[in-house]
């Protein structure tokens, strides 16, 4: 910045709506300037983001398709009235400024650097961020003031104070497509699934008691009303359950992903993270970062010997979990079937024969919902499932005994995928219940581990 700029009184100015205006006239100016160079030319700084207060100085950066062209650039730009900064040392960067008679402006910045540059790189990273997120872009006005009133007159303690937000919003923005996302994601669409999931049953559950409450109904025109509501509500469960599945798959793709990633420490291309993280629906803004050494307990170096033991620290909770859900429904089931069974042993004597054919066909409307909900079904899917990864889990017990060959290993972890993508969704309390003892015995089971690892030398 120059020692004109640096004397001024720092002051933050609200948002004009001139800005975009006046931001086109000067890069539809400096681009006829500048010609034949060609060059991408941004509106960057506060003053790109719509609502964002800011200094009454407009930033562009100019990114130079041929860099040879720097010094002949800056020299067009003079002719436009733009001063270099001799103070910027980078041989990659050059800085420029023009004051300007639009208020509230004082003056235009123009950062010339070539393409791809790091530095425009972080300025345009910053700026899109800011623009995403309104929330952010608030908080960084809030420090902007108070670092104003604060340094007034000191432009360096100004910039300071303002370094460590810029780059913790850059490392938030570099970490996007990281494990850590990747969990939050993961977490945050199988949620939404399993919520879905519930709904699912719910509207079940209603075209049932439309169908039961039906047979008790003798008015035409009624009749004609509940049905239309079992039209509705099975139509309603038919997107729930599209839904359900579209934000499941989501979920269970971003698992998949972290068990690769965090166990073999491949890394896709930035092309497929970027198809993977546009199917995520539900925003993370406010969401606690999950991060991947919270999620994983497993300390091994990324390698088939790290993959098998996320595979197996992941399966040991998901077994327990499913078993836990098989169980609470067979009991569950247990007890409506006597207790239905107790009510017609008691009333049948006592009822009309009339009375007899209707509460059947609400027993049958009941038999009904139980089937299409699957409830049965999920039961029995549940205790599949613990089998199945029980198996797994003793499969990588026998892949450890052997050195964890990585074809083993890939293969179990296709199984497991497979596994627990067939699985119905664990009961939405199951992990709630459980997680402090799962927690505590998993830890003494890593320990014992450990103490085993150390005391095998000396056994032989």
């Amino acid at each position: 910045m120059s020692d004109s700029t640096r004397s001024h009184l720092i002051k933050n100015i609200d948002h004009d709506p001139r800005t975009s205006s006046i931001c086109s006239e000067e890069i539809e100016t400096i681009r006829s300037a500048i010609a034949p160079s060609k060059a991408f030319i941004d509106h960057v700084g506060s003053t790109a983001v719509q609502g964002l207060a800011g200094k009454p100085v407009i930033d562009l950066l100019v990114s130079l398709y041929e860099w040879d062209d720097a010094e002949r650039v800056v020299a067009q730009l003079a002719s436009l009235g733009y001063e270099r900064d001799t103070d910027t040392s980078d041989t990659l960067r050059r800085f420029l400024e023009r004051k300007i008679e639009a208020r509230p402006f004082r003056a235009i910045h123009v950062h010339l650097t070539p393409t791809q540059s790091e530095w425009g790189n972080k300025m345009l990273v910053f700026r899109d961020e800011l623009v995403a997120d309104k929330d952010l872009a608030a908080r960084y006005a809030t420090l902007k003031r108070s670092l104003a009133v604060e340094n007034s007159q000191d432009f360096a303690a100004y910039t300071s104070g303002k370094t460590e937000f810029v780059w913790s919003v850059l490392r938030r923005a570099a970490g996007t497509f990281g494990n850590d996302r990747l969990l939050t994601h993961q977490r945050a669409e199988l949620g939404r699934a399993q919520r879905f999931q519930l709904l699912v049953l719910f509207a079940q559950f209603l075209v049932a008691l439309t169908a039961a409450v039906s047979v008790y109904i003798n008015d035409n025109a009624i009749l004609m009303i509940f049905a239309a509501a079992g039209f509705l509500l099975a139509g309603a469960w038919l997107v729930l359950s599209r839904w359900q599945r579209m934000h499941r798959d989501a979920g269970e793709q971003a698992r998949r992903i972290v068990l690769l990633s965090s166990g073999l420490g491949v890394t896709l291309s930035p092309e497929q993270r970027l198809r993977i993280f546009d199917k995520f629906t539900v925003p993370i803004v406010k969401e606690r970062l999950v991060r991947e050494e919270d999620y994983f307990a497993s300390r091994t170096i990324p390698s088939e010997q790290r993959l098998a033991e996320l595979i197996e620290e992941s399966a040991y909770w998901t077994r327990d979990l499913q078993k836990a859900s098989a169980s609470t429904l067979r009991w569950s089931l247990l007890c409506v079937t006597v207790l239905v069974a107790g009510v017609l042993v008691i009333s049948a004597p006592s009822i009309s024969p009339d009375a007899n054919l209707s509460l059947a066909r609400v027993l049958i409307a009941c038999l009904i919902f139980l089937l299409s909900s699957d409830v049965v079904g999920a039961m029995l899917g549940h205790g599949d499932a613990a089998s199945a990864i029980d198996e797994i889990l003793q499969r990588v017990e026998t892949a450890a005994s052997r050195g964890y060959p990585s074809a083993d290993v890939l293969l179990i972890a296709s199984d497991y995928n497979a596994t627990v993508e067939a699985a119905p969704f664990p009961l939405p309390w199951a992990y709630r219940l459980r997680s402090k003892t799962l927690t505590r015995r998993w830890r003494a089971y890593l320990e014992n581990k450990r103490v085993a690892c150390r005391l095998l030398p000396d056994e032989k």
